[in-house]
């Protein structure tokens, strides 16, 4: 009589449950219908079996299933009711299996125990089951403990964005062996939990907080940095999905082979749209450096053709050094060509030496442009501008230099004029020693009158005369 009640019980409220009002506790149809079906077997067996046996297993499938009913409707008042109504937690679904799992497994031998059946022999089986089936699906219980930490730490919930393996989807299901995450082009791909465990994933959230899309965009060389970013600031305001706080930034992150490459970030609540806010950004970037005349380049390569610089040194430069320096300018004018044929312009960095103190001399120098300093013991002693000589003395006497000149604050250009260049040019006009002795001697007289009034001076003729003595016996001539 209890089975029949029982029966119709079960059925009633299983069929009661489709209803719309009680959809909420439609997890208790199967085992209300199982409940059903182990109660119409007991009292089948009880009117029609006459085996004790089976009649005892009807009673054990009668007590499981009740106690299956029982503990399923104790869970779903737990985690429906307690946690997620009373409490606000929403665990996940792979939790609430593996807990509802253990109960009826735990409920499940007590129930065995109590009805007197033994289990011992039952158990020892199965430990050994488990190990030859752990060996067989060490794949499956990866997977399977790989979802039991997901579900634990609870960072890949159910409608999470994430990027994972050059995808951009939303977490839409998790389960015991994998997840489903539905792609930005409406594909559902089932990633295995283990792949998930051990693969870098990024979680670009469901839109709590931003995060930057970065866009990147080259620029012709023509356009200043400045100009560029301001336009690209102008473009990315007012992209739909585009925050204003925190502000797009734009960085020079290149300079390419054909352009300079900007990064423009564009924060963002929604960073699954990637492509339609770079799709945006493009878009608009495209006709605001057109309207701006800057130029998006193609790759390309800009071919040089190596040429001579007249700027840097040629004979026209050399000439008209000579012609602004004192020494020179009143030789005869074939002279000057001469020696600005056979001279050269070098070119020294600020603070590079020219000459340094105790080197041997080999040529005389010419001050092109810029200033020199001359340094000795540590020191500067003088200045040398524009049409200044040094190294005169040691060039022509022979004996190492007493001084170091170096390129002062900016870029020194000098005239080196070496010994072969000197020596033709005084060979085939041997009049020009005197013109050069004399000028050399006014201009030794006023550097040393310069560094010390109170010492004795020679007279500008005996030291033009001894200049003139070194200039002869340097070209082969004795007086």
């Amino acid at each position: 009589m209890l089975d029949a009640i029982l029966v119709f019980v079960t059925l009633i409220v299983a069929l009661a449950l489709r209803a719309e009002p009680l959809r909420r506790l439609r997890g208790l149809t199967a085992p209300l219908f199982l409940t059903a079906a182990a109660a119409l077997a007991h009292l089948l067996a009880g009117q029609f079996a006459a085996d004790p046996l089976l009649i005892r297993w009807t009673d054990v499938a009668l007590v499981l299933s009740v106690g299956f009913l029982v503990a399923r409707g104790c869970l779903m008042v737990i985690f429906d009711w307690v946690l997620v109504r009373r409490m606000g937690v929403v665990p996940p679904r792979l939790v609430r299996e593996v807990v509802a799992l253990v109960v009826y497994l735990v409920l499940a031998i007590i129930l065995l125990r109590n009805l007197d059946i033994e289990i011992t022999g039952l158990i020892a089986t199965s430990a050994i089951l488990t190990v030859v089936v752990g060996l067989a699906l060490q794949q499956t219980l990866g997977n399977l403990l790989a979802g039991l930490a997901l579900a634990w730490e609870q960072r890949l919930s159910i409608g999470t964005w994430v990027e994972f393996d050059g995808r951009v989807g939303i977490i839409q299901q998790t389960g015991w062996r994998s997840l489903i995450m539905r792609t930005r082009l409406g594909e559902r791909i089932l990633v295995p939990n283990s792949d998930i465990g051990s693969a870098r994933v990024t979680i670009l959230g469901s839109g709590e907080a931003p995060v930057a899309v970065a866009v990147r965009l080259g620029v012709a060389y023509g356009v200043p940095p400045d100009a560029a970013k301001e336009v690209f600031r102008r473009v990315a305001t007012g992209i739909p999905g585009v925050l204003s706080e925190p502000p797009p930034r734009i960085l020079t992150v290149e300079f390419a082979d054909s352009a300079v490459v900007y990064e423009c970030r564009l924060w963002t609540r929604a960073p699954w749209r990637r492509e339609d806010l770079t799709d945006s950004f493009l878009t608009r970037a495209h006709a605001a450096l057109a309207r701006a005349g800057m130029e998006i380049p193609f790759p390309q390569r800009t071919l040089h053709r190596p040429r001579r610089l007249e700027s840097a040194d040629s004979p026209a430069r050399r000439r008209q050094a000579l012609a602004d320096c004192g020494l020179f300018a009143d030789i005869p004018e074939e002279a000057q060509i001469a020696l600005s044929e056979t001279s050269h312009l070098r070119r020294y960095a600020p603070g590079e030496a020219v000459v340094r103190a105790g080197e041997e001399s080999t040529a005389l120098y010419l001050v092109a442009a810029g200033t020199a300093a001359v340094e000795q013991e540590g020191r500067d002693i003088a200045t040398l501008e524009t049409g200044d000589l040094f190294g005169e003395m040691a060039f022509l006497t022979g004996n190492l230099r007493a001084a170091t000149v170096r390129a002062a604050r900016s870029h020194l250009e000098v005239i080196e004029i070496d010994e072969a260049s000197l020596h033709d040019l005084l060979e085939h006009h041997t009049e020009l020693a005197d013109q050069l002795a004399e000028k050399m001697a006014v201009r030794r007289l006023q550097c040393e009158t310069l560094r010390d009034e109170t010492g004795a001076l020679i007279s500008p003729a005996g030291l033009a005369g001894q200049f003139r003595r070194h200039l002869l016996r340097f070209i082969g001539i004795s007086k």
